[in-house]
């Protein structure tokens, strides 16, 4: 996926999570970071991290490719709960993968 189609899939995940109350107006606004990896079994594979660690998420099945996941939101997170995030690539703009 390009790097805009990962965007895309990125905002349809949070407008889920704002949908679910993961994100609500009561909050400070969280900070936005895009993560990419290489296919939907690695994105399947962190959100059972999400999982373990307690952490809330959201994902989006895109109906286009088979309903195939394509994105996660988290509830905002900090403190020792972003480790978890610390092997994540950033996407960066002309990337078609992340790792």
């Amino acid at each position: 996926m390009s790097f805009s189609q990962q965007a895309v899939q990125a905002i349809h995940a949070a407008i889920e999570a704002t949908r679910h109350s993961l994100i609500t107006a009561e909050q400070v606004h969280p900070h936005v970071v895009l993560c990419g990896v290489k296919n939907a079994q690695k994105l399947l594979g962190f959100s059972r991290k999400l999982e373990e660690a307690g952490i809330k998420y959201r994902a989006f099945y895109e109906p286009d490719i088979d309903n195939e996941i394509t994105a996660i939101a988290t509830e905002p997170i900090s403190g020792e709960q972003r480790s978890l995030f610390d092997k994540a690539q950033c996407l960066k703009l002309g990337e078609k993968n992340g790792s």
